[in-house]
């Protein structure tokens, strides 16, 4: 019986904890509206550096960007199979 009550409040405990750790992320409004913000805050938001810039290392082309990946995932690889620290 003792069992039984450990695994419901077990259960319990992992339903509720994600539920709660969403609530907390959300920005607080008073009446529970959601704010859209103006055209000035959105391009605010656009010009701020907080996107990096796309990555130019590889090809607009799918079929060469995927090669370009597997030849840079094999020289990591290499890399980490040499060690990254020689002489430490």
């Amino acid at each position: 019986m003792h069992r039984y009550f450990w695994l419901i409040t077990l259960g319990l405990l992992i339903t509720a904890v994600p539920t709660l750790a969403q609530e907390g992320n959300r920005p607080f409004t008073p009446s529970g509206e959601i704010q859209i913000p103006s055209g000035a805050a959105i391009d605010r938001m656009l010009d701020s550096n907080t996107v990096p810039p796309p990555d130019k290392e590889f090809s607009p082309n799918d079929t060469k960007a995927i090669q370009q990946m597997d030849q840079r995932a094999k020289r990591i690889d290499r890399d980490v199979m040499k060690g990254i620290c020689n002489g430490c």
